[in-house]
């Protein structure tokens, strides 16, 4: 009696080791998990993430303010007028990257590099500092050489010139589609400032149409 007891006893014991090392196991695993989530390298469809922790230097990244007469997102203007004569520029409530909200732009021109020059806040900077740009575009089927770019301002030259396109023109369909870039800046170079550079329709009389969202830049303190 006394032997069927031990054996009893010593079955339960096992029962409960065998019950905390998998738990312990568990937790080991979901912690590594969690590490590896939330590491500033972590690569989501081959696009390398930002470390949450860093301060976004885009104002209105997602174009959730917007003036109500123009139809604009703050903090962006149309300074060549391109939304009051060869595209029709609004705010979108229906779509959008990871909600309902993004900035449309439809054109049914069809002229070869005529694009929406869209620009954002100028942003200081300094030569050879880093920096990462993340843009998010949805295009329609006959959207032609769409993109987001980079312009830095020479502070001799006192001249605008082009840094990066962030993705470099690309033709629709295209789903919502999220495109990292790093940068350095280059010597000189003291402000920079986005370009949304919807495209033409690549055929006559077809609306071509780019959705832009979620237009964000980073200090990169990785690189």
């Amino acid at each position: 009696m006394v032997s069927m007891t031990v054996m009893i006893l010593s079955y339960l014991i096992a029962v409960i080791i065998i019950i905390i090392i998998i738990n312990i196991s568990s937790l080991n695993s979901g912690y590594a998990q969690l590490r590896s989530n939330n590491s500033p390298n972590a690569s989501i469809d081959n696009v390398t993430h930002h470390n949450e922790t860093w301060t976004d230097l885009m104002i209105n990244p997602n174009f959730t303010f917007f003036n109500d007469t123009s139809k604009l997102p703050s903090y962006w203007s149309d300074s060549l007028k391109m939304c009051r004569t060869i595209f029709s520029c609004t705010i979108k409530f229906t779509d959008g990257w990871k909600d309902y909200v993004s900035f449309s732009l439809t054109t049914t021109n069809n002229t070869n590099q005529t694009w929406s020059s869209i620009y954002g806040k100028e942003i200081n900077v300094k030569p050879n500092g880093k920096y990462q740009l993340v843009t998010h575009m949805k295009l329609n089927d006959w959207t032609t050489q769409s993109h987001v770019a980079l312009e830095g301002f020479n502070e001799t030259s006192k001249v605008w010139h082009p840094l990066v396109q962030c993705p470099s023109g690309i033709n629709g369909p295209l789903e919502w589609h999220e495109f990292s870039c790093f940068i350095t800046i280059p010597d000189n170079i003291t402000k920079i400032r986005p370009v949304l550079n919807a495209g033409w329709s690549s055929m006559p009389n077809k609306e071509a149409t780019t959705l832009f969202d979620s237009i964000n830049l980073w200090p990169n303190y990785l690189q």
